[in-house]
């Protein structure tokens, strides 16, 4: 099994971007990795694991995929995990997330789906797929977890401010 970890730190990297130069054409600028967006420089941190990962198989262990990274760009990583095409040996990639959008059956199977339910009274958590549910192919899961048929959900005490 391969394990990688890697540090924002650990991570020396220096971009180009296309521009116009002051004098009308077309130029590459040169960024370093502290001068990027916050998404950049999650992005160029978790590349080389990514890339090496799907190269060689293994286990990619991602907290919270979703922060500072563009939905569009999750789930194109998400996707390459899923093709025998970018993914031959068949690594896999377990990550967390709050972004419910990716609760989506066209991207992942309902297999691939977990929800972890925190118990308010001992702070421990209990793990458990959705297909302990009576769930059918069809069924919008994004939909069914915010309604709180799978539970998992915050338990909130709202209040009315006045």
């Amino acid at each position: 099994m391969l394990y990688i970890m890697l540090k924002m730190s650990q991570v020396k990297a220096q971009s180009k971007h296309k521009g116009i130069l002051e004098n009308g054409e077309a130029g590459l600028f040169k960024l370093e990795l502290e001068d990027e967006s916050d998404g950049t420089r999650k992005l160029m941190s978790l590349a080389p694991a990514i890339e090496s990962v799907l190269k060689k198989g293994g286990v990619l262990l991602v907290d919270e995929i979703e922060r500072e990274l563009h939905p569009m760009l999750v789930n194109f990583i998400v996707a390459k995990f899923q093709s025998k095409n970018s993914n031959p040996n068949g690594a896999q990639i377990i990550f967390t997330t709050h972004n419910t959008e990716l609760m989506n059956l066209e991207l992942l199977r309902k297999d691939q789906i977990y929800f972890a339910d925190k118990n308010r009274n001992d702070g421990s958590s209990e793990l458990y797929s959705v297909t302990d549910f009576m769930t059918k192919t069809a069924d919008n899961i994004r939909k069914g977890y915010l309604a709180g048929k799978y539970g998992a959900t915050p338990d909130l005490e709202i209040e009315e401010v006045e």
